[in-house]
């Protein structure tokens, strides 16, 4: 019961997960596996099917392709959410740039929650809307760059 209530603690500091009630989180807590990850490895690798969402505990990772560096994770940050939704192939690598607690939830799991909590889907939907913002004006200052 104490790690299910320090979860759900935890998840209250991620984004797409703030605003939901206690007992959302408690659910979304039961499917969440805690993993550890060794500095330098890559825990999401580009091409693959993706069946899991991770968020950041501690530690950072890069997010890259290749040598480019497309941006670093820290604390809290999620990486992956395409995939709790859909199976669709991983857009870049992520590599462990110190060692990682990670929470890792897997689609099928999270699935059937969504199924049945529709702010689960809103914060998800918010997330994915913030992200094509940050990636249009990334867009927009490399046009300018140019």
């Amino acid at each position: 019961m104490e790690n299910i209530i320090n979860m759900v603690m935890a998840l209250k500091n991620v984004s797409i997960f703030e605003n939901l009630p206690d007992h959302v989180l408690a659910d979304i807590a039961e499917i969440t596996v805690v993993e550890s990850i060794d500095k330098g490895s890559t825990f999401i690798n580009k091409g693959d099917l993706g069946d899991n969402m991770f968020i950041i505990k501690s530690g950072k990772a890069k997010v890259h392709d290749g040598e480019h560096s497309i941006t670093i994770l820290h604390e809290n940050q999620i990486v992956g959410e395409l995939a709790i939704l859909a199976p669709v192939q991983r857009t870049a690598d992520v590599t462990a740039l110190e060692n990682l607690t990670v929470f890792k939830i897997n689609r099928d799991y999270f699935a059937d929650l969504l199924a049945e909590e529709f702010d689960i889907v809103k914060g998800l939907m918010i997330s994915l809307v913030d992200r094509i913002i940050k990636n249009n004006e990334k867009l927009k200052e490399a046009k300018l760059s140019v």
